[in-house]
């Protein structure tokens, strides 16, 4: 098997799973406690380098937005997820480990769900400033139709948190960095 049917198996995996699992969770709940697609992004770019980190962030929310209900913020999301794979696939070459982890991934998680918000908010008229203090604010409380309280920390918390776990599971079966291969 060449290299690069390696990295296309890996990026169509990745990006089944984060489809599969978004799918799954949306048929059973709209309200979303562990952003999959995000999950599987971070570590295709931990794991296996930009390329497949931005790939599967872009494919996962496009692909499973076409499934769910597809917007302008299928848009705005892939392209964040795109992006978030792609800073780790150079932050995930330090190899780091612990609290340190946890704070880089859950700052990710926490910049993807701040960034999509504002941009939203900004598509839909907003000045950039009343966009941001809205998609914080969004974050612990209903804002624009919604229902929840707090929902934004604890969907970081806990799609950080499965990451981490994983991340350390793949690490001690043996599944290394490869880098852009």
């Amino acid at each position: 098997m060449t290299a690069r049917s390696v990295k296309l198996s890996l990026i169509a995996l990745f990006t089944s799973l984060a489809v599969l699992f978004r799918y799954a969770k949306n048929v059973v709940t709209m309200v979303q406690f562990i952003n999959f697609p995000l999950m599987f992004t971070i570590i295709g770019g931990m794991f296996f380098g930009y390329k497949t980190g931005c790939l599967v962030g872009i494919l996962s929310y496009v692909l499973s937005d076409v499934l769910i209900f597809p917007g302008v913020w299928t848009v705005v999301d892939s392209l964040l997820a795109g992006f978030i794979g792609f800073l780790w696939g150079f932050i995930g070459r330090n190899r780091r480990v612990g609290v340190e982890l946890f704070v880089w991934i859950y700052l990710s998680v926490f910049l993807f769900d701040i960034l999509s918000s504002v941009l939203l908010y900004i598509v839909m008229g907003l000045e950039p400033i009343n966009a941001l203090v809205w998609g914080f604010i969004g974050l612990f409380l209903p804002v624009f139709g919604g229902s929840l309280v707090g929902v934004g920390p604890v969907t970081e918390f806990f799609t950080s948190f499965l990451i981490y776990i994983t991340y350390g599971e793949l690490r001690k079966r043996g599944v290394l960095f490869e880098g852009d291969f």
